[in-house]
């Protein structure tokens, strides 16, 4: 990510979006042989996984990951170090930082 930063750098906002396939739980349409009726069955797979990184004023940089197939589940990440360190050095703290800690 530093990288990316670096080539462009973003002072608060979107940095990019980047995705990947991986494991998911999804539903799948089936029909019952018992009942000859459709049903959707919970079950294990892939699909596309898309990760927006956000450089948030306050909390630093974070990011979204969006499933992009049933059920859509979305998580949402901060690095609380990062928040940690914009805090300290508006408070004029002195500190040491080591890529994702304070040594």
């Amino acid at each position: 990510m530093q990288r990316i930063l670096e080539r462009s750098p973003v002072d608060e906002g979107l940095i990019c979006v980047l995705s990947c396939v991986e494991p998911c739980t999804t539903f799948n349409l089936f029909r019952s042989r018992e009942t000859k009726r459709r049903e959707f069955r919970r079950q294990p797979g892939k699909c596309q996984h898309l990760y927006h990184y956000f450089l948030h004023p306050r909390f630093g940089l974070m990011h979204v990951r969006l499933q992009t197939w049933f059920p859509f589940t979305v998580q949402v990440c901060m690095n609380g170090r990062e928040w940690l360190a914009r805090e300290m050095t508006k408070s004029c703290i002195r500190f040491v930082k080591e890529d994702n800690c304070f040594p």
